[in-house]
């Protein structure tokens, strides 16, 4: 999703070199867009001087990578999360504030024109008593599938692509955990229950996926005073939490991977006695689908709604474009900041600790 915006604005970016760890895909994409520099070394794009920023579009934890990037002076665009760890997020949180450099990380759903508007409705309610996000998450492949996905080795994904068995997730999920790079971090993030099979898999979920919608929490409505409760079953797949942010005000958090209907689900509602209003988001990479907001009241017997699409303005695109004028403008971006990602971070820590 990235890629193609950079391409569009050859005003704001110049893509001069190209890391990747698998060889033929490095290949392919450096083919497509004409980048001449490619290296399965990443700390090769780092000692470039021409290099003025970074992206960090790779899986996994980007702790090394943006540790050493910032070690090489280079501005920062990364992907969520920015780290596994709560220790390593502080870390990357303490050099940011030494430096002088601009680091944003991919939180996208916040420049979605949608968002603003709909925190406008909601700062207008008169009262707010609760609150519901709700994720009905097919399988991450699914909404791939209108686009034309080279992978290296002559290998083009498009169209339908039949979902793995849940038990093939649960047992992807459990292995990624136990990996080199993640085991220590998800270890200490779970403690004593390290050993406990669905909590790691819903904490790989939480941390790669949630994410989205934790950062979307704080954007709504700030920090929360507490994580009430935490239930996690289907051995990981399904998480509900219940969040308290004092006056009256409670938040249900609900993430379920539910494989195979090709229907991504993703809405913030908010419920008052006079108000309501509700964002809906479509499948992450459909390019330029609106995310309607509804506004619903009353007066007396009479009940309304209005359905509002705000933009098709495509908040990848945004997000990208907000990051070259926060690196001319030399401040810290408003939506992705790295403070922020620390605290979202711990928040992923308090849902754990509360899982029954």
């Amino acid at each position: 999703m990235h890629l193609p915006h950079m391409f569009d604005y050859p005003e704001h970016f110049q893509v001069v070199a190209l890391a990747d760890s698998h060889r033929p895909t490095l290949e392919a994409v450096g083919e497509r867009y004409g980048v001449a520099f490619r290296t399965v070394d990443w700390r090769q794009v780092m000692a470039r001087e021409d290099v003025d920023a970074v992206a960090l579009l790779h899986g996994g934890s980007h702790y090394p990578t943006l540790v050493a990037a910032l070690d090489a002076g280079k501005h920062v665009f990364v992907e969520k999360p920015m780290t596994w760890s709560l220790t390593e997020a502080y870390e990357v949180a303490e050099r940011v504030r030494q430096s002088d450099r601009v680091v944003q990380v991919g939180y996208h759903k916040l420049y979605d024109p949608a968002f603003d508007y709909a925190k406008q409705q909601l700062r207008q309610m008169r009262d707010v008593g609760f609150g519901r996000i709700t994720v009905l998450h097919p399988e991450n492949q699914l909404g791939l599938s209108p686009h034309r996905i080279r992978r290296g080795d002559g290998l083009i994904d498009e169209g339908h692509i039949e979902p793995p068995a849940a038990e093939e997730v649960v047992a992807s999920g459990l292995q990624g955990s136990y990996s080199d790079a993640l085991r220590d971090d998800v270890n200490a993030a779970l403690g004593e229950r390290k050993d406990n099979a669905a909590l790691r898999v819903a904490h790989g979920f939480l941390t790669v996926s949630v994410i989205h919608q934790i950062y979307m929490l704080y954007g709504f409505l700030g920090d929360p005073q507490r994580v009430v409760s935490t239930d996690i079953w289907r051995k990981g797949l399904s998480i509900h939490s219940v969040i308290d942010y004092g006056d009256d005000l409670h938040v249900t958090l609900d993430w379920h991977y539910l494989s195979h209907v090709k229907d991504y689900r993703e809405e913030y509602a908010f419920y008052g006695h006079h108000d309501r209003v509700t964002m809906q988001l479509p499948a992450p990479y459909f390019r330029n689908f609106p995310s309607p907001v509804l506004i619903q009241s009353g007066d007396g017997e009479l009940a309304w709604e209005k359905r509002v699409i705000v933009s098709y303005e495509e908040a990848f695109r945004l997000e990208l474009t907000a990051f070259y004028e926060n690196v001319r403008a030399g401040r810290q971006p408003q939506w992705g900041a790295v403070n922020d990602a620390v605290k979202h971070m711990g928040f992923i820590q308090q849902i754990v600790d509360a899982a029954r």
